[in-house]
C-alpha cells in the first residue's frame, strides 16, 4: 500500500514573525549570555511557530504506525534546552536547528522500523530529507559514543500551498526507536534527573557514562543482534565490566529506589503538559503534575505561563499523542519508569552469559 498523506488543517498557529538572520542574532545573544528582553520574544516564536510542522507530519505518521504497533508522539524542544544546546554549541545558528520540532516513533523490532521508515522515504511529498546521502543521523549503523541508538530524520518543509508559505524552510525531526532502545533512553533522561550527571550529553561522573555505554551494548547484543559503543568486547569481558560500572555507581539500585508521585487527570485529551518537580523533603522523591488541554492554543498559552513562573528545578514539556498510556510510554522518564530497562538488562546479561 502506498504511503498515503493525511492533511489536517487548522487555523491560528503561530507564524514565524523575524528574519532568520534576527533569530539567529537572537541565538547567539543566549550563547554569549547576552540576551534582552526582545531575544526572548524572537526565540519564543521561533520556537512556537514550529508547532505547524508538527500537525503536519504527526497525522500522517500516525495514520500509518497504526499497522505496526507502534506508538507516535510529538513534542517542541523547550526553551531551556534550546538555550543550553546553543551554549554547548556557540556557534551554532538557531534557525539551523533542525530538532525544535520533534516526532517520536517507537517500534517493536528494527525489522518494522526499517520497513516503516523506507516507505516515509518513497513517500510522495515535496519536504526535503536533508543529508540523504550520507545517512548523517543513522545511529544505528553509528552508535553514539554515549550509547545512544536509533535512527532520525531531518525534513525541511516545503509548502504546497499558499497557507503554509509562512513556515517554509522550517525544519522536523523525526526519531524511529525500538522499544529496547527507547528503554534504555528512558533510563538515560532519568538519570539526568537523579544523580549529577547526563549521559546524553556526555557530562558527569565517568563511572556513570560508562555504565550506559556499556548497558547499551548489552542490550544490542543480547536482544537485536547488533552492538552498540563497544563492538570489539567480547561477552565475558563485557558483562565483567558492567558488573565493575554498576558496583561504581548503584545504578540499578537506584532505579529500583526512584518514586514518582503522579495523579491521573480526570479528563484524558491529547494535549498534555507534564511537570516534573523533586519533592524538598523526600528525597528520591519526584512530584509529576498533569495537564491536559482540548486545545493545542490553550495548552500553548498554559506552557508558557508554566516556564514563566518556572524556578529552574522544573522540567515542563508539552506533547502530544492518542491517549494518555501512549504518553506515559513515548515519555516515560517524566513518570520514572525505568522498570523495562532493568528488566532487559537483568534478561540480557543472563543470555549473552549463557
Amino acid at each position: 500500500m502506498a504511503f498515503q498523506i493525511i492533511k489536517k488543517r487548522h487555523p491560528n498557529f503561530v507564524e514565524p514573525e523575524y528574519s532568520k538572520s534576527r533569530v539567529n542574532r537572537a541565538g547567539k545573544a543566549f550563547a554569549e549570555k547576552k540576551q534582552k528582553a526582545e531575544d526572548f520574544a524572537v526565540l519564543e516564536n521561533w520556537r512556537t511557530a514550529h508547532a505547524y510542522l508538527l500537525n503536519t507530519f504527526q497525522a500522517t505518521l500516525r495514520y500509518h504506525a497504526r499497522a505496526y504497533d507502534a506508538v507516535v508522539a510529538q513534542r517542541l524542544k523547550r526553551r531551556p534546552t534550546i538555550i543550553g544546546k546553543l551554549s554547548r554549541y556557540p556557534t551554532m545558528q538557531i534557525a539551523r536547528m533542525h530538532d525544535i520540532a520533534g516526532c517520536r516513533i517507537i517500534f517493536n523490532s528494527i525489522e518494522d522500523l526499517l520497513e516503516f521508515r523506507s516507505k516515509v522515504h518513497q513517500a510522495r511529498f515535496k519536504h526535503e530529507r536533508k543529508a540523504a546521502d550520507e545517512d548523517r543521523w543513522n545511529y544505528l549503523e553509528r552508535p553514539k559514543d554515549s550509547g545512544y541508538r536509533g535512527i532520525h530524520d531531518v525534513y525541511e518543509y516545503k509548502a504546497k500551498v499558499a497557507g503554509g508559505q509562512p513556515w517554509d524552510g522550517l525544519n522536523v525531526e523525526i526519531q524511529y526507536r525500538t522499544k529496547v532502545q527507547h528503554a534504555w533512553a528512558t533510563a538515560v533522561e532519568v538519570a539526568s534527573l537523579v544523580t549529577h550527571s547526563n549521559p546524553k550529553f556526555d557530562e558527569g561522573s565517568p563511572e556513570v557514562l560508562e555504565f550506559f555505554k556499556l548497558a547499551s551494548e548489552i542490550l544490542a547484543r543480547a536482544f537485536e543482534s547488533s552492538t552498540g559503543p563497544y563492538p570489539s568486547l567480547e561477552n565475558t569481558e563485557l558483562l565483567r565490566l558492567f558488573r565493575k560500572a554498576d558496583a561504581d555507581t548503584h545504578m540499578l539500585r537506584l532505579f529500583d529506589q526512584i518514586r514518582v508521585v503522579h495523579g491521573q487527570p480526570e479528563v484524558q485529551r491529547k494535549n498534555t503538559i507534564l511537570v516534573l518537580r523533586p519533592d524538598e523533603e523526600q528525597r528520591g522523591q519526584i512530584n509529576l503534575e498533569i495537564y491536559t488541554f482540548e486545545s493545542i492554543f490553550e495548552a500553548t498559552d498554559y506552557y508558557h505561563k508554566l516556564e514563566s513562573e518556572a524556578t529552574g528545578s522544573e522540567d515542563i514539556v508539552l506533547v502530544k499523542s492518542d491517549s494518555m498510556e501512549s504518553i506515559q510510554y513515548a515519555y516515560r522518564n517524566y513518570f520514572g519508569d525505568t522498570a523495562e530497562f532493568t528488566d532487559l538488562l537483568r534478561d540480557g546479561r543472563t543470555r549473552l552469559a549463557s
